[in-house]
């Protein structure tokens, strides 16, 4: 294991200020009383945690096996997807544009566009206090933006299937079109809040309460779209939670909606 002190800027896609402790696992040895890692931090805000834990570019490859592929939790979605492109395969165009790790997508069931990361896997390798375990697509308990998994996600196969690369490069370019139009892909991390039950989704109840624009220091409610919260700049962690609190309070004060977070606050 490699221990380092790392600016937050480099591990969390929001660019918090700050640095942290990181110990990168850099083989199995690695993971024994390792409870949880972080990916790409684009679905995480650090607010107490001193040292974190993270999978070192060794959990990073792509391997094809027949009409499944392995890939490491350390891969990004950009280097798969640049896989997918490289040899003419269609799997998870939809969360192209995303900043996140395969293993983060996975962790959280990732979602666009009507489609979820679950729709193409086949099995997921993580590694619990007690083993490595293989659980296959039957036995994946997935839910909306949850993969109940108790354990770090080490692999996963994805099924993929032949395609023209040019209609893969169109739906990838699309997909990043339209979060660049209506959302945003950098100085943010993703969906703040998940959608309520009541099948309203929280950007528009936030959007309602004229919330649309409110800033606080270094953050600020995006203008774009009101589920994100970008940075301006380095952020700040106490001025992005002002901005979730006010946005929790003013949906339940006029709604009498509670919003969940999407985002992991560690």
């Amino acid at each position: 294991m490699i221990t380092k002190i790392v600016p937050l800027k480099y591990l969390t896609s929001i660019r918090q200020n700050g640095c942290i402790t990181v110990n990168y696992i850099e083989n199995d040895r690695d993971l024994d009383n390792v409870k949880s890692v972080i990916g790409c931090g684009s679905n995480v805000l650090i607010k107490n945690t001193k040292t974190v834990y993270k999978l070192s570019p060794n959990f990073g490859y792509i391997k094809i096996n027949g009409n499944v592929v392995r890939v490491g939790g350390a891969t990004t979605i950009r280097q798969f997807t640049n896989f997918m492109i490289n040899r003419s395969l269609s799997c998870i165009e939809f969360l192209s544009g995303v900043p996140a790790s395969v293993g983060g997508a996975v962790f959280m069931n990732a979602g666009a566009f009507g489609n979820e990361i679950l729709d193409f896997l086949e099995y997921v390798l993580i590694k619990t206090p007690e083993k490595k375990l293989k659980i296959e697509k039957p036995n994946l308990n997935f839910s909306y933006r949850n993969s109940n998994l108790n354990g770090i996600i080490l692999e996963v196969g994805i099924r993929c299937r032949k395609k023209e690369k040019s209609q893969i490069i169109e739906k990838i370019v699309s997909s990043i079109k339209v979060r660049k139009n209506k959302a945003h892909l950098r100085n943010t991390f993703g969906s703040v809040f998940k959608n309520p039950k009541q099948n309203l989704p929280a950007g528009r109840l936030i959007e309602e309460c004229g919330l649309k624009g409110r800033a606080k220091g270094t953050a600020m409610i995006s203008p774009k779209h009101g589920n994100f919260i970008i940075g301006k700049g380095l952020v700040n962690v106490d001025d992005v939670l002002f901005l979730i609190d006010s946005a929790k309070n003013e949906v339940l004060k006029q709604f009498s909606i509670e919003l969940e977070e999407e985002v992991k606050i560690i």
